[in-house]
This record gives structure tokens, C-alpha cells and sequence, in this order.
């Protein structure tokens, strides 16, 4: 009762029936338990994670909705780019080049553009750290540069960190104008070019920021370089006067009431320039915005330290672990380790090059018959020795690590060395350093560190390079600028500058701008502001110093998550039958001896592939295709796993033509002339020299 019946039953949808797997007559792909298109979704995945991993320094319109971002916190998009004006009028732009809310500290690169006049701040490069596989750092991407490489009239360096004079080498021949910089930071840029086999050689001028010297550029520059103090020497900040107002570019800074030169932070200056003429704009470093307060200790109170630990273990070796660019805190472990009456060497390839160049351009001072050579240290007596090396970071075959394992040619920690780690770590960098530590503890060596004089009784051992917050409102305050521009820094980083600047040195927001590569910021006497972007990116580079191709990067990024798999097949030309076994190679995959049944399951499926494939005519290349599809379907079926599978398939038969080709006589024969072994000249691998390397948040921390 009640029910419907219906006049005329439908069938089934057929379409809506399970789906029944087609038969490939291969017996071993008919027996995977998974479909096709997990296979895809798995492989997509892994290609979205490894595309993921490989384009963090591509930049093309970065995501930026931040409320100083140029625009009212709305996301630029290209279509918001004005058109270029027929006759355009002059105006100032200032494009950051790199350095600027990427991801990691370094490629710092400013261009200054008027009319028909551009200069160069700057040219830096990233360490990528383990995110890249074989990639040593990565530079800017300078092809707007190149395109108006006739507009450069200079090139000016704030300091010779790598993070703001790496990528020198490869630039200046691409875009060659004259450079501007402190004698002991011009030293460091003509060590880099000696490394090279370019035979390009820069024009050099060196500029005194106590002279004040003020250099006319072109028609529409002139730069004054302005003391200030870092971790390295001869740091300064960049004045930039202009047609339309004065830029400041403060380069890296902190402030020191002591400092090892006797060189301070020329707020003098700055504040003469501020009431005199005024500033425009001030590019500003933001690295150590967040950090409460100031800085509490000097240089000098790191060298007091040094004097501590040598009272305290009188009678052992003390061997000191800082960045080879510390050279003016090198010069206090001079001074206290004659003051000890103990002979010092040094040990780091880079430590050594730094020291030459302090040498030559008189940085660093060398007490006498204090410096000894490392073979010569052996015949001291211990507690005559001190030892300068780097290795602070943990890097596994720096100088500090290969002495705790033994690998070192004069020196094996034993347990009566005292071992200082003049350094904070670089975060990211906390595992490798407390390996090395775990290291040197097994070998019995005393281990003294920075903010642990809760255990060691021992003060502060090393100092930032950079301001914290109070240092940046003090110099906003000098500078007062009418717009503000953070640089320098991660985006937090950059953000945390501009809400900085707006809160405590009351800046209007609209006159603050945090920017990404390649913005363009237009001064008129109207007023500022983002008119669009050009090309800006990243160029990656290996230990040898050459380009590293997207490509090869991913490949590199996918066989270190997944492996590689190859079969290699024999057949024979004609037939296509199977002259050999399946050649069968595993790399970062799986152990081949361990899984004799899953080989055994692609040999008889490559057989029967064979068998089938070649009958007849046949194309190599869809051959090819298919065997990595189907086997990249097998594999998964087991393993749940993705390897790049490359398949081989080699032809093997005799050519008629090849057969009838009359024979040459070996002694007459013209043999082709072969290339010349090449002489090229390889960098050495770079190094930080900087605690600015690659950031990570940590709380309570001032790692850098």
C-alpha cells in the first residue's frame, strides 16, 4: 500500500558503475593495488612541495598588504602600474635592488635613479643555507641594471661584510663604473677581484668620512661618506644629495661610546647635515629593530673577558673561535695576549685573507714577536699559546671541528685546552654548533660561551653588529627624515622598523614605505610614492662560483627527498630483443640488496615490456615515457614514494654503412686538435663573516 510502481524500470547508469582497470597484458602493473591517479596526486604533491622549496628567491609580485606598503595596504598588482608619460619630467626613485623582506638577510642592492643618472649602493649576496642543496649564496638579479648599465655613473659600499660586497665580483664587469668606498672596505673588494680570473680591474677612490669630503658624481649626485661603527672597520653610511633632497643610506650600524679605532658614530655630522639641508628619505637597517634596549657592553669589555679566562687557566692553551671580519676585537686578543706574555696564530683560510688586507690598509696593529706561525706552535710550551680561528658557526670541516676530530695538522684538543667561542650562533645553526661543543667536551677541552657566565664565571664574549631599538629611535630621531624607508631586513623585520618609526619618532604612515625587490618609490615635490616594479629576483651559485640552473636546483631538492631510480635496457637494433638482464641503479632510494623482490618485480616487468614494445615499429622516445610512468606506478605501489626515474634504453646492432666504410690509416689520419685543458682560476668557497646570515624567529634572543 502506498508504493509507486513504476511503468517502465530503468537499468542501471553504466557510468556510475565502478570503473574496472584496463589490462596493460604486463603482469606486474596489472597486479598494483593502486590507481593511476593516486600515482599522479602523489607525484603532484611532491612537485608542489619541491616548486615550493626551489622558488623562495623568485620574486615576481610578492604578496605585501601591509599598511606601509605604498599603496594603503591593498596588494599591488601589475595592472596598477602607470603608464610611462611620452615626455616624462625628472624625478628621484630609489629601487631596492634586494636585501629587502626576502627570504633570509643579505643581497643588499639600492639603485638611486635622476633623469639620466643612476648609482649603485651596495652588492651583496645570501647565504640559502641547507634549504638549497649545492648552492653556495645567491646574488640579485640585475637584469634591469644591465639594460641601463650606460645610465651607472658609481658604485658606492657602505662596508666590506659579504652580505654587501659579495657579489662584487660577478657585477662590477657587467656594469662597470668607478667605486667609492673606505680604504679598508675597497681592500676587501680588491681581495674578492684577486680570487677571480677576470681580467676587468675597477677604478678605484678612496673616501675619509672624517674628511666630510663631498665627491660630485655626475649631474645629478654627489655622495659624502659618514662614520659609523659595526663589526668591521671602516663602516659608513652613505649621503646622497640629489636635485630634490638629501638620502641617507645608513648601511650597518650600531653605536659605540668606546670603540676600538677611537672612530665613533658621527652624529655631528649627521645632525649638522639634518639641521643645515634636511634628509628626504632614510634608507635604514632593520636587522636588530626588535631587540629591546641598547647595548650594555663594548668591545672592550669583550677584551676583558679574554684577560679573565687567560688568569684563570693560566697554564693551558687557549685557542678562540670568532668571524674572520672581528678583526678589531682580533686586535684586543693581540693586545691581551701580549699583555699575558703569550704568542698567538692563526687558523681559517678567510681569518688569514681578512688579516692581510687589515694589514695592508693599517686597521689592525700586530704587537711585536707576539704573531707565530701554526707549526711553530707545537714547540711552546702551553701555556704560552693562543689560537685565533673560525669555526664558530660548527661548520663540520672548519678549522675548530677538524681539531676536536684530529683531522688538523698541528693542533688535537686535549683536556687541558680551554676552547672560547667569541660568537653567538647564527640561528638555524644551534645543532651544528653544539656538535662541535659535544666534540671538544669528549676530548676533555674546557668550553667557555657567550651568556653562560652562570657557569663559567666569565663576562660577555661577543657583541652585535647591530642597533637595537632604542639605537634606532636615537638615530631616526638625528636623521628626522620626511620619508622612511626600512631596509635591510626580513618583512617582520621591516614591519617592526616601520612601526617603530611611526610610534616613536612620529612619522606619518604615508611617509613610510616597506618595500620588496624591485619596487619603485618616485619622489616629486608633490610627494612619494610606488609607481610599479621592474624584473628583480635571485641568481644561484655553486662552490665553483658558476650559475646554478632552476632545474638542476629541483632535481637536486627531489632526489634528496625521494632518490633516484634508473634501469638501464640492451636491445638490439632491428629486433628489439633483450641482450642483457635490465641494468638496475638505486640512488638515495632504496638499498638494492635489501629488496631483491621489488628488483625482481621491475626485472620481469621490464622483460615483459620489452617483448611487447619492440614488436615491430616502435618510437624510442614513447617507449621511454611509458617506462617511467609505469614504473614510477610500481614503485609507488610499494613504497609510497616518488624517485626521479630515468630510464635508459640502448640500441645495439651493426650499421651496413658504418660496416662498408673503408679503413684509415691511424698515422695518417688528421686527428681532431684537442681543447687545451683549462686554466680557469676557481673561487675559494664562501664563508659567513657575519653573525647576518640566515634569520630564524627565537625568542629572548639577540643571536644577531
Amino acid at each position: 500500500m502506498g508504493q509507486q510502481r513504476l511503468a517502465k524500470p530503468q537499468a542501471d547508469d553504466a557510468s556510475k558503475r565502478p570503473q574496472q582497470r584496463k589490462k596493460t597484458n604486463n603482469t606486474v602493473l596489472d597486479a598494483t593495488t593502486t590507481r593511476k591517479g593516486e600515482v599522479f596526486r602523489a607525484q603532484r604533491r611532491t612537485s608542489e612541495g619541491v616548486q615550493a622549496q626551489a622558488s623562495q628567491h623568485v620574486i615576481n609580485v610578492p604578496v605585501n598588504k601591509s599598511v606601509y606598503n605604498g599603496y594603503g595596504g591593498k596588494q599591488f598588482s601589475l595592472t596598477m602600474q602607470p603608464k610611462k608619460p611620452r615626455a616624462p619630467r625628472p624625478t628621484l626613485k630609489i629601487i631596492p635592488i634586494g636585501g629587502v623582506g626576502e627570504m633570509g638577510i643579505g643581497k643588499n642592492m639600492t639603485a638611486i635613479e635622476y633623469d639620466n643618472d643612476i648609482i649603485v649602493i651596495d652588492m651583496g649576496f645570501l647565504f640559502p643555507g641547507s634549504d638549497y642543496p649545492g648552492v653556495n649564496y645567491i646574488t640579485p638579479d640585475i637584469t634591469w641594471l644591465e639594460e641601463n648599465k650606460h645610465r651607472i655613473r658609481a658604485h658606492i659600499f657602505t662596508h666590506g661584510h659579504l652580505d654587501h660586497i659579495g657579489s662584487f665580483r660577478h657585477f662590477i664587469p657587467k656594469i662597470p663604473a668607478p667605486v667609492y668606498s673606505t680604504k679598508f672596505t675597497i681592500g676587501m673588494l680588491q681581495r674578492t677581484m684577486a680570487e677571480t680570473d677576470s681580467a676587468y680591474e675597477p677604478e678605484y677612490h678612496e673616501m675619509n668620512p672624517e674628511n666630510h669630503d663631498i665627491i660630485q658624481l655626475c649631474d645629478s649626485f654627489s655622495v659624502e661618506l659618514v662614520r659609523v661603527n659595526h663589526s668591521i672597520p671602516d663602516s659608513a653610511a652613505v649621503v646622497v644629495r640629489t636635485p630634490v633632497g638629501n638620502i641617507l643610506s645608513s648601511g650597518d650600524w650600531r653605536i659605540e661610546e668606546n670603540p676600538v679605532d677611537g672612530k665613533k658614530f658621527d652624529f655631528d655630522r649627521i645632525q649638522e647635515i639634518a639641521r643645515n639641508e634636511g634628509f628626504l628619505a632614510f634608507l635604514n637597517e632593520s636587522t636588530n629593530c626588535e631587540s629591546a634596549g641598547t647595548h650594555t657592553h663594548g668591545e672592550f669589555d669583550i677584551q676583558h673577558s679574554i684577560g679573565e679566562v687567560m688568569d684563570k687557566w693560566a697554564g693551558s692553551r687557549i685557542i678562540i673561535s670568532s668571524f674572520s671580519s672581528q678583526l678589531h676585537r682580533i686586535q684586543l686578543i693581540l693586545d691581551e695576549a701580549q699583555r699575558h706574555g703569550r704568542k698567538v696564530s692563526f687558523a681559517g683560510f678567510s681569518m688569514i685573507q681578512n688579516l692581510e688586507v687589515a694589514l695592508r690598509t693599517g686597521v689592525i696593529k700586530v704587537p711585536k714577536d707576539t704573531v707565530v706561525k701554526m707549526e711553530d706552535i707545537i714547540k711552546l710550551s702551553d701555556n704560552k699559546v693562543t689560537i685565533i680561528c673560525t669555526g664558530s658557526q660548527g661548520e663540520f670541516n672548519a678549522v675548530l671541528n677538524r681539531m676536536a676530530t684530529g683531522a688538523h695538522k698541528y693542533v688535537k684538543i686535549k683536556g687541558s685546552d680551554v676552547v672560547v667561542f667569541s660568537s653567538n650562533p647564527i640561528p638555524g645553526n644551534e645543532k651544528y654548533v653544539v656538535r662541535t661543543v659535544d666534540g671538544l667536551m669528549r676530548e676533555g677541552g674546557e668550553i667557555i660561551q657567550n651568556g653562560k657566565t652562570h657557569l663559567t664565571g666569565v663576562g660577555p664574549l661577543h657583541l652585535s653588529g647591530h642597533g637595537y631599538y632604542d639605537d634606532h629611535v636615537r638615530v631616526i630621531n638625528a636623521v628626522k627624515p620626511t620619508y622612511y624607508i626600512p631596509n635591510h631586513g626580513e618583512f617582520h623585520m621591516l614591519v617592526h622598523n616601520a612601526e617603530l618609526a611611526e610610534k616613536e619618532c612620529s612619522i606619518p604612515r604615508d611617509h613610510i614605505f616597506v618595500c620588496d625587490p624591485g619596487d619603485i618609490i618616485e619622489i616629486t615635490p608633490n610627494g612619494a610614492k610606488k609607481i610599479g616594479r621592474i624584473h628583480a629576483g635571485g641568481v644561484m651559485y655553486d662552490d665553483a662560483g658558476e650559475i646554478v640552473s632552476e632545474v638542476v636546483l629541483k632535481d637536486r631538492i627531489h632526489m634528496s627527498q625521494e632518490g633516484m631510480f634508473v634501469v638501464v635496457l640492451t636491445v638490439q637494433r632491428g629486433t628489439g630483443r633483450l641482450l642483457t638482464s635490465p641494468d638496475i641503479i638505486s640512488r638515495g632510494f632504496i638499498y638494492l640488496r635489501d629488496n631483491e623482490e621489488l628488483m625482481g618485480m621491475i626485472r620481469q616487468y621490464l622483460k615483459q615490456k620489452a617483448s611487447r614494445s619492440f614488436a615491430g615499429r616502435y618510437d624510442i622516445e614513447v617507449i621511454k615515457k611509458e617506462v617511467r610512468d609505469e614504473i614510477t606506478h610500481i614503485l609507488y605501489d610499494q613504497t609510497r614514494r616518488t624517485p626521479i626515474v630515468i630510464p635508459v634504453i640502448n640500441e645495439v646492432g651493426v650499421n651496413k654503412t658504418i660496416a662498408q666504410r673503408p679503413q684509415t690509416n691511424a698515422r695518417t689520419a688528421k686527428q681532431p686538435l684537442m681543447p687545451a685543458p683549462s686554466k680557469r682560476k676557481f673561487p675559494r668557497k664562501q664563508v659567513p663573516d657575519t653573525e647576518t646570515v640566515v634569520p630564524r624567529e627565537r625568542p629572548d634572543s639577540r643571536s644577531y
